[in-house]
């Protein structure tokens, strides 16, 4: 028996991920793309922020079940650092997040002492342990990583 996961019919990825080398910016799907209709068309030669990027669902298929697939909960979950996950959610489900049995699995997490962070859209929004949200302005080029941000 093996844990491999596959994105299958999923590509949620290529609408909220930035990407930098096509200028693709947040939240719009990406010109390769084909969601539901084989994915993507430059797949052997994509670039390599795409080659480098496994959301958290395939990455860790012990830790997250079928429930966080991307295309049933409306969320990728990424890890850019270690005792950090953050939740980019489909800007078309905002609230998607704060469902069950999600929002108590990103609430344990923030528990353990790890950083959980949401964005939707241009919102961000930090889950403390004790439940309190906190929520942190950037500009879209400063989530997109094309600048320093000047809002905190």
């Amino acid at each position: 028996m093996t844990n491999k996961r596959e994105c299958g019919k999923c590509s949620l990825c290529c609408k909220l991920l930035p990407i930098q080398e096509l200028n693709k910016p947040i939240d719009t799907w990406c010109p390769h793309c084909r969601p539901g209709h084989g994915g993507c068309t430059i797949y052997s030669s994509r670039p390599s922020e795409c080659r480098g990027f496994s959301c958290l669902w395939l990455s860790n298929p012990i830790g997250f079940g079928d429930e966080w697939f991307p295309a049933r909960s409306k969320i990728v979950l990424a890890t850019p650092n270690e005792n950090q996950i953050l939740v980019l959610v489909d800007p078309d489900f905002p609230n998607a997040w704060r469902r069950e049995p999600y929002y108590s699995k990103l609430l344990k997490f923030a528990r353990l002492g790890n950083f959980v962070g949401m964005r939707i859209g241009l919102r961000c929004i930090e889950l403390n342990a004790d439940g309190s949200e906190r929520e942190v302005h950037h500009s879209q080029a400063h989530i997109e990583g094309r600048e320093r941000d000047i809002f905190t």
